[in-house]
């Protein structure tokens, strides 16, 4: 069985590193880490939660969590984008029916010939697209490995330190907290930690979201909260290897867009530091 993987491994490699034009795609799917229970409380709610409103949160929750997502990369580019599923008709004369969703970015792509980034995003409809020179994520090499599907993958780790605008935020919130208790809390941000695995048998340097870098096709991604897993990857070079750079919405840099949506928040927030939305 291990020589038959082995000569599969160089015949995929081989035929990567010939082929001129390929195309590959990765199927993701999301899911969210469920936080584990540390403290527990001993104090009850005045009225039971009903059961079937309960049932029907949690329902709710891990739908919202779980997406499904697109890698389509040749040697030198890729793009990743949310594969959106239609809704189906919810019925409600049997019982509760919630819907919940999580907002997520648009399109990202990178191209590592050129060492430049493309993301498409939005500040309350407002359409940009965030445009940056590539920086190559400081990985760390981890000595083990594992299967996932046919493929033999490495682990790799990546340290993602509190950003300078989640210092700021943190430090504003404090100063709020002190003339007025806040109805949200903040938690103090910490420096976060990636864990992925990736296999030198797919020989490019591409990955899930906006992880890449790394001497082989990453496949699962752990940051804490969410798990990113490949389900399926598929290899052509009888498609065209072109991908279409993004090209929706007024082009800012990442500060620009932070500080845009800064603004733009602020505006509409009241002093207890919640977002008000006016129809």
């Amino acid at each position: 069985m291990t020589k038959v993987l082995l000569i599969v491994s160089f015949l995929l490699m081989g035929f990567l590193a010939n082929a001129q034009d390929f195309l590959g795609k990765a199927e993701y799917f999301s899911k969210r880490i469920a936080k584990k229970k540390t403290e527990k409380t001993e104090s009850k709610p005045k009225e039971p939660i009903d059961p079937e409103f309960q049932k029907a949160v949690q329902e709710a929750l891990k739908k919202a969590s779980e997406k499904q997502y697109l890698l389509t990369f040749n040697k030198t580019e890729c793009l990743y984008e949310e594969e959106k599923a239609l809704e189906k008709p919810q019925n409600n004369s049997d019982g509760i029916s919630i819907s919940i969703s999580y907002v997520s970015s648009g399109k990202k792509y990178l191209n590592v010939k050129e060492q430049q980034s493309f993301v498409e995003d939005n500040i309350f409809g407002k359409e940009f697209l965030i445009t940056e020179p590539l920086v190559k994520p400081d990985w760390k090499l981890v000595d083990e490995t594992k299967t996932i599907g046919d493929y033999t993958c490495f682990k790799a780790e990546l340290v993602i330190p509190v950003s300078e605008k989640q210092q700021q935020n943190y430090e504003e919130f404090l100063k709020k907290e002190e003339k007025k208790p806040a109805l949200f809390k903040m938690d103090k941000p910490e420096d976060k930690v990636v864990t992925v695995w990736y296999t030198p048998e797919i020989p490019v340097s591409f990955g899930p979201d906006n992880y890449w870098g790394l001497p082989g096709l990453i496949l699962e991604v752990n940051d804490g909260t969410n798990i990113l897993l490949c389900s399926k990857v598929t290899l052509s070079n009888k498609e065209k290897a072109k991908i279409k750079v993004p090209n929706k919405g007024e082009k800012v840099t990442q500060k620009k867009f932070d500080e845009i949506r800064k603004k733009k928040e602020d505006s509409m927030k009241n002093e207890d530091g919640v977002i008000i939305f006016e129809h």
